[in-house]
């Protein structure tokens, strides 16, 4: 008896959570609409995606928000900017030409990369020339170092040969020697 209640009491507690859960994803689909991606109300034209979008925009900054790339930020202008851009992808224009379109109208601060040529040879060939210049003083560096490496390893070998091969004056006192030689016997322990 005891068990066939248990039973029911955990059916009727399953059944329970089974609607309440039901109940909360309904209110939930209810509250919840389709959501454009970053436009809010504006549709997008037909062969455009926000992906599409987004690609160009990661290129660009807004004037109004500094530093913020347009495809991150939220502002109303840059919502509007990134409208213009789906616009723009919608009539066929390019990428280029897009980016060129804002660079006109708002300067060349929008573009994340230089648009002129020689800007563009400025702003990647000023980095090369810097990784260049420091690749030739660090591997003129290196050999100094080697050289000097080298010279130090000739004078350890001297200095390692006995004390009474080296030349030494006639007037040195040979008993002086012999104290030297121990003592720096006694500095390799």
């Amino acid at each position: 008896m005891i068990l066939r209640q248990q039973h029911r009491l955990s059916r009727r507690l399953l059944l329970f959570a089974l609607v309440w859960w039901a109940g909360v994803l309904m209110l939930l689909s209810l509250n919840m609409r389709p959501a454009a991606a970053q436009g809010g109300e504006f549709v997008l034209p037909p062969g455009v995606t926000w992906d599409d979008v987004n690609k160009i925009a990661s290129k660009m900054y807004c004037d109004v928000c500094e530093g913020i790339p347009l495809d991150e930020c939220e502002s109303v202008a840059c919502r509007q900017w990134r409208e213009e851009i789906a616009r723009q992808l919608g009539e066929g224009r390019t990428e280029a030409e897009i980016i060129d379109y804002f660079v006109e109208r708002y300067g060349a601060d929008v573009a994340s990369i230089p648009r002129g040529r020689t800007d563009r040879a400025i702003a990647f060939g000023v980095p090369v020339i810097i990784a260049l210049l420091l690749a030739l003083v660090g591997g003129a560096q290196v050999r100094r170092l080697q050289r000097r490496g080298r010279q130090s390893g000739m004078a350890m070998r001297r200095a390692n040969a006995p004390l009474q091969a080296r030349p030494v004056p006639d007037d040195v006192d040979p008993a002086l020697l012999e104290r030297l030689q121990r003592e720096l016997e006694g500095l390799d322990e």
